[in-house]
């Protein structure tokens, strides 16, 4: 059961750049000491913005960033630490915990949300913070809003120099891109129906490939797996040969910006793949940069997953069993 909402979100992603991007640069931050690591806070969407600043930027980025997604900060993390707390509703309750003891200890402490909770502490404890209006995410879901949450991290990074500054005239290709890509991913997600799906991308795109696992999940309702080369080669295929009855399509993320090796070996693992009777999707990249090819990853992934929902007649927005889950766990 399609949900225009969804798929208005979806489309909208450029405008949710666009808009975050704009509103980072008239934000003021202040000063903010000398740090030695980074450390991103979120929980499912809300941490898609660490995923992709460690594989886009690992070469701009020159210190040391870490994900934080449990309960408890780790011990590295202090008064020489930049910590963002990533929430796209404001009341993930591991981030607003996580928050609380980073400002304890004295780290530098930034937060990209809509509201909730964690705007309301940032507020009391003159912690600064991009508080977004989501005017271009309608279905609400924090996964559609990835604009949001990911440029969000970008544009702070960005503004106390630590990423290079994201030109926003890339976004009228990738509003020109939208359209291609939905008019082709449709025949994609006929393809992934009634199969697990396994994406496999490296370098600059290993972010989007858990991007698009957790998208199969919470939209198509469908299991999903990734991988990333060289890291699967290691162990990976000789996993093919059981269950004979296996029921898996494995969906190749190509690009000719991958280094000369990584090329190679994503033609020798397709050819393992196919060797074992494992089903393939190949997709190559068409942007000239590799910030435009995650951003067309971006936009594929959101596609391919409301399309798949369609087969399969579910409701894209619906999370039933995290929202029973929540109800369950019940507030910390």
């Amino acid at each position: 059961m399609a949900d225009n909402s969804a798929f208005g979100s979806i489309k909208m992603l450029p405008k949710q750049i666009r808009q975050t991007l704009e509103d980072i640069g008239k934000l003021k931050i202040g000063h903010v000491p000398s740090i030695h690591s980074i450390a991103i806070a979120g929980m499912g969407a809300s941490i898609y913005n660490y995923h992709v600043i460690h594989a886009l930027f690992k070469n701009e980025l020159s210190l040391p960033l870490i994900a934080v997604n449990e309960y408890g900060i780790p011990a590295s993390v202090g008064k020489d630490t930049l910590f963002i707390a990533s929430s796209y509703s404001g009341s993930t309750e591991e981030v607003v915990y996580n928050i609380k003891q980073a400002h304890e200890r004295g780290a530098v402490c930034l937060a990209v949300t809509s509201g909730g909770e964690l705007a309301s502490y940032c507020k009391q404890n003159n912690i600064p913070l991009y508080q977004f209006d989501p005017t271009f995410n309608p279905s609400g879901q924090p996964r559609m809003g990835q604009g949001y949450m990911i440029f969000g991290a970008v544009g702070l990074l960005v503004r106390l120099g630590y990423l290079p500054k994201v030109s926003i005239d890339m976004l009228i290709d990738m509003e020109k891109m939208a359209i291609t890509l939905k008019s082709n991913v449709q025949k994609m997600a006929e393809e992934l129906s009634d199969v697990i799906s396994v994406f496999v991308a490296s370098e600059h795109l290993a972010g989007n490939v858990h991007i698009v696992r957790n998208q199969v999940n919470e939209t198509a309702k469908s299991y999903a797996d990734y991988h990333i080369i060289p890291e699967l080669n290691h162990h990976v295929m000789e996993g093919l040969k059981n269950p004979k009855n296996k029921k898996l399509l494995f969906f190749f993320f190509e690009s000719s910006l991958y280094s000369t090796r990584v090329q190679e070996r994503f033609k020798l693992t397709i050819d393992v793949v196919e060797k074992n009777e494992v089903g393939v999707i190949r997709y190559t990249c068409q942007g000239k940069t590799r910030l435009a090819q995650v951003l067309e990853v971006l936009l594929l992934g959101g596609y391919l997953t409301y399309f798949l929902s369609e087969k399969y007649g579910e409701n894209p927005n619906a999370i039933p069993w995290v929202d029973y889950f929540k109800e369950k766990l019940g507030k910390m």
